[in-house]
């Protein structure tokens, strides 16, 4: 009733008013109670302004109204959009696939996973033309529907077929040549091809499957069983060996198909198979008519550095991208070559490469192009390594950098701070001694481009590293004794060093550690101890922060405890994982704990986190859609309402071992985590046996893993799960992170 009068007499004053129309009447007429028509702008402009959005913000954006939804579904936005079906029936005559015969969106990328075809219909005839890429991860398929479904994909670029086991034991598979012909003048865009980890995938059929597609640039066989032995080349190619065996997969004939496509053939993947040192070689030989610029050979582990420093050599001037992680045979002779040949090398991934020490990794920096690099879990190398290779001086190029669980030092990570500054990614986690507090106030300060931070089981952090809490006077000192240490020791004058060596040091505005009275014998265990003393800490901190009226001033003033650096200036930050960081307490999350931008957050096992921790991360993040507090053991009800309550894009939420949980945290998430769609719940002992009945309110929930016991204890049924209560299991990732999807 109020709005209706407040329009009317609105449109009384309008009518009745005899002055004339200033340059604001036609702006108020078109003014109402809803604010202005943003509707109604211009398309162009709308799409402009999506550009600036991530995936995730176009998608809640698009809620708004039909006109927005057509915006964020323009063409330039459909690249990165996947529309994904996992467990579900494929029919035409039950939803959701009816439901989309009847939708005006079109969808280029589409994902089907343990799909069950029963009646495709006419649903690729309709959306068929619009389809750019397609897969199909362990569907049950027969030749007929693929057949069918390929006829109607004249657009499509990329085929990926996973683990379809029915599919492939049709010996005779694409055997009708008249029916090749028709799908190898509609398949001829398709540049790439993935079979990966198909079991019964032979010669025959690989021969048929690549001849329907004659512009093949990029073939993967990840995960196939390749043979490589020379004796069974003799035993299924008898007599001149031409025609391809219906039995056995080798690399007899890959290489034939690569030797017939290698004009065009730019990017090949062997991950884990058997492929050895004389593949490599034959590979190499064909150069240089094969040009590869992508080669992926994870978990190879029969290769040597003889067999890729061949292939090295052929193809040094187009390779760009080089996977070798968890090869275990390569040494640093293999990668004092890839840096020294590999000039144009742009991602290097070595994860796991055992044989790896200080000696190749000092020689990274002459990668000048290199922009993603994964040396983790190489357990030879150090931080003297990284010190005198990547992070030995500026680097502008380097975007990803993975360090995991290296044995790195201090004064490692602040050089990758200092020198690396173009960062998106970095990864420390269980780098257990060598990051600390001072380190990550250096990656705060100079990495403010940071997307995603791994910090992982790293003990040492604390509340000061993230919040900047009287580090500032450290920072300085640090600063200053390595200006000291290098040249500028040298050139200082003898009386100027005499002076700053007997200068007292400035004292730190910390709160004092907790210390035992003298010679006062405490019965408490070391564990107790370090609890009680967190707990002072904490209460501490939290005193020095309700001194100070706002957060503005206390960072303007120098000499104040806030004078270092928050984790909030890191304002790009989309995935934060401080799981095991048990030194963090509610203080993080109070101060300053606001990234507008975060969709992942992991604070499993952070015990000291609490409900006012929580309270305030929430209103600080409103983006997180995946949301781990695992084994966080002061969460209770209130603060599971406070999330639910808030983070409105939440999808993904895990609660396992938090033991004050009752059911009323399951109906709090029943009332609000409308967007849900997986749950864990394992180990919560207070919970009902069955959540998923408390729960059926919600349809987009997915996944519901629930037991009183988790699988660290001993479930029930012995699974890795303990008792899952599934509607309906959540898909797998896919392949890009980054693209926004549909789930059903």
């Amino acid at each position: 009733m109020a709005l209706r009068e407040g329009r009317e007499t609105r449109a009384r004053s309008f009518q009745y008013s005899n002055e004339k129309p200033s340059h604001l009447s036609t702006f108020s007429s078109s003014f109402d109670e809803f604010g202005p028509p943003y509707a109604d702008l211009p398309m162009e402009i709308l799409v402009k302004i999506f550009t600036y959005l991530t995936p995730s913000d176009r998608r809640e954006a698009s809620q708004t109204c039909r006109r927005w939804c057509e915006a964020s579904h323009h063409n330039a936005f459909l690249e990165n959009f996947w529309l994904v079906l996992h467990r579900q029936p494929f029919d035409v005559n039950v939803p959701p696939v009816r439901d989309f015969l009847c939708s005006f969106r079109r969808f280029p990328n589409i994902q089907l996973s343990e799909v069950d075809f029963e009646r495709i219909g006419n649903f690729f005839t309709q959306f068929g033309p619009h389809i750019q890429r397609i897969v199909f991860d362990a569907c049950e398929i027969q030749e007929r529907d693929m057949i069918a479904i390929l006829r109607c994909l004249p657009a499509l670029r990329s085929l990926s077929i996973r683990s379809c086991r029915d599919l492939f034991m049709c010996v005779r598979l694409f055997d009708d040549a008249a029916e090749r012909e028709k799908l190898r003048q509609t398949l001829a865009s398709v540049s790439e091809l993935s079979l990966t980890h198909s079991q019964y995938l032979s010669d025959g059929i690989l021969h048929r499957i690549t001849d329907i597609m004659p512009s093949l640039s990029v073939l993967n066989l990840a995960g196939c069983h390749i043979s490589f032995h020379q004796g069974l080349y003799r035993k299924f190619y008898p007599g001149d060996g031409k025609q391809p065996s219906e039995s056995v997969l080798t690399f007899h004939y890959i290489s034939r198909l690569i030797e017939e496509r290698k004009e065009s053939l730019r990017a090949l993947d062997f991950s884990e198979t058997l492929v050895d040192d004389n593949a490599l070689e034959v590979l190499a030989s064909m150069s240089p008519a094969l040009r590869l610029e992508r080669l992926e050979l994870n978990r190879c582990e029969q290769l040597s550095n003889r067999g890729l420093g061949t292939l090295i050599t052929a193809h040094a001037n187009h390779l760009q991208h080089l996977n070798l992680s968890k090869t275990y045979r390569l040494t640093d002779a293999c990668l004092l070559q890839i840096c020294r040949e590999l000039s144009g090398l742009r991602v290097l991934k070595m994860r796991e490469c055992r044989a790896l020490s200080n000696q190749g990794v000092r020689e990274l920096v002459q990668l000048t192009a290199l922009q993603v690099l994964d040396i983790s879990y190489c357990k030879e190398v150090n931080g003297a390594g990284i010190l005198e290779g990547i992070a030995s001086r500026p680097n502008h190029t380097l975007k990803e950098l993975r360090i995991r669980a290296l044995n790195l030092c201090e004064q490692s990570i602040i050089a990758v701070a200092e020198n690396l500054s173009a960062l998106r990614v970095l990864d420390l986690g269980y780098c257990f001694h060598a990051v600390s507090d001072l380190c990550v106030q250096f990656v705060i300060r100079n990495l403010i481009q940071l997307r995603e931070l791994d910090l992982e089981n790293c003990g040492k952090l604390s509340d000061e590293g993230l919040t900047g809490l009287g580090m500032l006077p450290k920072m300085e000192r640090h600063i200053q004794g390595n200006q000291l240490g290098g040249a500028g020791a040298e050139n200082a004058e003898p009386n100027q060093v005499s002076e700053e060596a007997h200068d007292p040091p400035e004292p730190e505005p910390v709160v004092p550690q907790v210390a035992a009275p003298h010679m006062r014998i405490s019965l408490r265990s070391r564990a107790e101890q370090e609890i009680v003393e967190d707990a002072e800490r904490k209460k501490q901190l939290l005193e020095a922060m309700q001194r100070k009226d706002n957060l503005q001033s206390a960072r303007n003033d120098v000499r104040s405890s806030f004078s270092g650096y928050y984790v909030g200036r890191l304002q790009q930050l989309c995935v934060l994982n401080l799981t095991g960081c048990n030194g963090l307490t509610d203080v993080t999350l109070m101060c300053n704990f606001r990234m507008v931008d975060l969709r992942k957050l992991s604070l499993a096992r952070c015990q000291q986190i609490s409900f006012e921790g929580i309270r305030a991360m929430v209103q600080g993040c409103p983006s997180i859609e995946q949301l781990d507090l695992s084994e966080c053991h002061n969460i209770n009800d209130r603060a599971v309402e406070q999330v639910v309550t808030h983070l409105r894009r939440l999808r993904t939420l895990s609660l396992r071992r938090c033991y004050q949980l009752t059911d009323f945290s399951l109906d709090h998430i029943a009332c609000h985590g409308l967007q849900l769609r997986e749950l864990d719940v394992r180990g919560c002992k207070h919970m009902w046996a069955d959540p998923a009945m408390r729960l059926v309110n919600l349809p987009l929930l997915a996944t519901i893993l629930a037991g009183k016991q988790d699988d660290t204890g001993n479930g029930v049924d012995g699974s890795a799960f303990g008792n899952a209560f599934t509607i309906m299991p959540a898909p797998p990732p896919l392949p890009q992170p980054q693209r926004l999807s549909m789930r059903f």
